[in-house]
């Protein structure tokens, strides 16, 4: 299943308006936001049509999961479903389960989970995490770090700052990448997006600008801030871009006649049944790009034509503002 889907959930009281744009999209918040409101909408339209006194309005084939569903399990529910979106009720243990997270990657679904807590065993971007405000009788779906963009600080990084430390989340090619970038920082190797937080929580000393991948990020970014909160006292950066090899693609440094719309429309082209999430179509979409090219880009080893100076300026034209490079 690939694209964006709209959605048009109405009753005589509330109206809901959203788009799903990837595979998981988790929406949270607390309880009386309307989340229930919404599940109960789509779920009786899809059981009676407009005789539940509901209007739905998609272009998408869905299902609603509810708790109340006894005596059938979720896995009897769920898999024989396919280029569907799957709505899932808050407290339904089994979203934080290995076997599901199996089943999100195969599916060839898109899943919209509603839950308060992180779901560690899913990749889910920073940019699809929702919660639902109400106001009147419009309940808006709004991205709940939307305030984020790509670059959080607790103590803003200004043009004269030194990084001192700098974590790269894996220990591969953007790592490779970084410490020729700040190459007069402490660059560090998380060895993986769940261990970042406590290679902040290690070095206690500096300031510290955290990269890591946003598109898989979500279940690590609500603890990430948590933190970050009551340390007031040590400068704590995360930058977040889709990923490396998303830097890659957008710097210009590849020629594809595709590339500026699959950049500008990712939806449209990226399967859920092949790709976990979009930090792995990125990886693979620049590897096969590049497969027969001099500069053949591998996750492993950098190839040296990435950190040639000029090509190095070219990526880190998407850098934020704030985070400069010191070549």
């Amino acid at each position: 299943m690939k694209g964006s889907y709209h959605f048009k959930v109405k009753s005589k009281k509330v109206l809901f308006e959203f788009t799903i744009r990837r595979n998981i999209t988790v929406i949270k918040g607390d309880s009386a936001t309307g989340k229930t409101t919404l599940l109960h909408i789509l779920y009786e339209y899809l059981r009676a049509g407009r005789e539940s006194g509901y209007s739905v309005s998609t272009d998408a084939d869905y299902y609603v999961y509810l708790r109340r569903e006894v005596g059938r399990s979720w896995e009897d529910a769920l898999y024989s479903l396919k280029n569907s979106i799957i709505f899932i009720e808050e407290n339904n243990d089994f979203v934080f389960t290995k076997k599901f997270a199996e089943f999100v990657k195969i599916s060839g679904n898109y899943f919209v989970i509603i839950n308060r807590a992180p779901l560690k065993m899913l990749p889910y971007s920073i940019h699809e995490i929702y919660e639902i405000v109400t106001e009147g009788k419009h309940a808006d779906v709004k991205e709940t770090y939307h305030y984020l963009q790509e670059l959080y600080s607790n103590y803003p990084i200004s043009e004269n700052n030194k990084l001192d430390n700098i974590i790269a989340e894996d220990s591969n090619s953007g790592f490779q990448f970084f410490s020729k970038v700040f190459k007069n920082s402490n660059v560090i190797s998380a060895r993986g997006n769940g261990n970042v937080l406590s290679e902040i929580q290690r070095l206690d000393t500096g300031d510290i600008l955290a990269i890591v991948d946003g598109a898989a990020f979500g279940a690590m970014i609500e603890n990430c801030l948590e933190y970050f909160k009551i340390r007031d006292k040590q400068g704590v950066s995360v930058w977040m871009p889709e990923s490396f090899e998303y830097l890659i693609l957008k710097s210009g440094l590849i020629e594809s006649k595709d590339l500026e719309d699959i950049l500008a429309f990712p939806s449209d082209y990226i399967e859920s049944e092949k790709y976990e999430s979009w930090e792995g179509f990125f990886a693979q979409l620049l590897i096969s790009l590049t497969e027969t090219k001099p500069y053949k880009y591998s996750k492993t080893l950098l190839n040296e034509y990435y950190i040639q100076d000029r090509n190095v300026k070219k990526i880190t034209e998407n850098f934020p503002k704030a985070v400069k490079c010191n070549l």
